[in-house]
């Protein structure tokens, strides 16, 4: 039947169905907002304003992108599991891509709903209503556009430290001939001891760098300032890990290490054929200073490459990653884990800090417990003034497992921005980016082991070796052992040589 027919009948028109009226007023605008900002489109139920495109566009799509996040990121992930995400650049961009759509939608609903439902009277109450949505608004979307922010920054941190392809491994060759530092060659044959785990493994999760008996990394510390990465390497420490039940070694070498020697075949063992011509930290400048001659590229690169050389050689042992670390950029690591605390059994004298730009320090550290920052830090790390070069080596052993315990959680995540700002100015290392994962797995394992208290120990310096004339035979030996878990007078475990309360 018509509504004419039905106006016939009845003799009066027939009354339209009446329309939901908007809510308004400081509660319904305060709702609106708060809704909105938490899913998309509640908003607008709450106070019953009309489901227009963009309203249902912007629910739909605010709901692909929590469902993308929960993909990425699902909940109850493990520190390993955020480093898959950043070790892929397409997955980790694309998490900053998700905050931004979350933060996107979730401000247009919230604006839309919470203008719809503005108070209509009252100065006062309207000022209330705008500053309250404000606040709202704010609280729930700034959180998602820092966290995007962060990825952003993040990502372009990565990129500057980390390596896009894996690196080249740094392999000695085997020793046919005994021959000291200073190339005299004594004859013979010699064969040395290969360092295995005596460990057995632990669990049967498929191992982080399955194909590698032992993980080795050069940790290189350099005296470089602003906008340089190190003059000298005056700190070099091999890191060994053996990827599948975490057993650790550190063994160091001395910087005035004398004719450090290179791998035959390779440009520096053309040029240096019977062990550099001069102090171990010297490498790194001198490659530095004349890049193309060893083989071209970026000169950082091409000096990290050759002192990596250098030392595979000299240990006997494949070097698979380097991490270059500049004085400054130390004391920005340290203080963005709100600095590390050390235990000195004895007074020392300190070190003067080494550029006006950081704070001076006392002329000396007494015995104690203390609380380093940043600079305090380094100078404790680099005074030689109470001891000798051999002792600065054994405080900067220390400083590792101080720099380890402090990395907790809580201090990673109340200090991330800083130190990744710290890292992507101040770090520069050859482990791939794809490889990340796999390096969280290892310090996993590293832990699990015991972490820096069962870390073994060998300090290449004399009474051990000494500093010139050194029998390569023998420090194969040494390392060796070290690596094999084997007992000898000169390793020991860090917790023996770092001082305790």
């Amino acid at each position: 039947m018509s509504s004419e027919d039905s106006i016939a009948e009845t003799g009066a028109p027939v009354e339209p169905k009446p329309q939901k009226v908007v809510r308004r007023g400081y509660l319904p605008c305060l709702a609106a907002t708060l809704c909105s900002v938490v899913i998309p489109g509640t908003g607008h139920l709450a106070i019953r304003a009309p489901f227009r495109r963009r309203v249902i566009a912007a629910t739909v799509l605010n709901v692909v992108a929590f469902v993308a996040l929960i993909a990425i990121v699902p909940p109850g992930s493990s520190r390993s599991d955020l480093v898959d995400i950043i070790e892929s650049r397409i997955v980790f961009v694309g998490l900053g891509v998700v905050l931004l759509i979350l933060a996107s939608t979730r401000l247009w609903a919230a604006i839309d709903s919470g203008w719809q439902a503005r108070p209509t009277q009252g100065k006062p109450v309207k000022i209330a209503a705008l500053l309250t949505a404000t606040v709202v608004i704010i609280g729930g979307v700034g959180p998602l556009v820092v966290g995007a922010d962060y990825i952003i920054e993040t990502d372009r941190a990565v990129e500057k430290v980390f390596g896009s392809e894996d690196a080249e491994t740094a392999r000695p060759t085997e020793l046919t001939t005994t021959t000291t530092a200073t190339g005299t060659d004594t004859g013979g044959s010699t064969t040395v001891p290969r360092a295995t785990p005596t460990t057995e493994a632990t669990t049967t999760t498929v191992a982080p760098f399955a194909e590698t008996e032992r993980v080795n990394v050069l940790l290189m510390g350099g005296d470089a300032g602003p906008g340089r990465y190190s003059l000298r390497t005056d700190t070099m420490v091999v890191i060994s890990i053996d990827p599948v039940t975490g057993d650790t070694a550190m063994i160091s070498i001395p910087r005035n290490l004398w004719g450090l020697p290179f791998p035959p075949g390779t440009i520096l063992n053309d040029t240096y054929p019977k062990g550099f011509k001069g102090l171990a930290n010297a490498v790194y400048p001198t490659v530095a200073a004349h890049p193309d001659d060893f083989g071209g590229g970026d000169p950082n690169e091409v000096a990290s490459q050759a002192v990596k050389q250098g030392i595979a050689q000299f240990l006997g042992i494949p070097i698979h990653y380097y991490v270059l670390v500049d004085m400054l950029g130390f004391v920005r690591v340290v203080d963005a884990l709100g600095g590390v605390d050390i235990y000195l059994p004895e007074r020392i004298h300190t070190a003067r800090s080494p550029t006006t730009q950081l704070h001076p320090v006392p002329k000396y550290f007494e015995a104690g417990q203390h609380h380093f920052d940043g600079t305090e830090a380094l100078s404790y790390s680099r005074t030689r003034y109470s001891d000798s070069d051999y002792g600065r080596m054994g405080r900067q052993r220390c400083m590792l497992g101080a720099i380890a315990a402090a990395a907790t959680p809580t201090a990673l995540a109340t200090g991330l921005t800083d130190l990744v700002s710290a890292f992507g100015d101040a770090v520069r290392t050859d482990i791939p980016r794809n490889r990340l994962g796999e390096m969280a797995q290892l310090v996993d394992r590293y832990v699990a082991a015991g972490g820096f208290e069962e870390v073994r120990t060998l300090h290449l310096a004399p009474p051990t070796i000494p500093a010139s004339q050194w029998d390569p035979v023998e420090v194969r030996a040494l390392v060796a052992d070290v690596l094999a878990g084997n007992e000898n007078k000169d390793s020991k475990s860090t917790s023996d040589q770092c001082g305790t309360p």
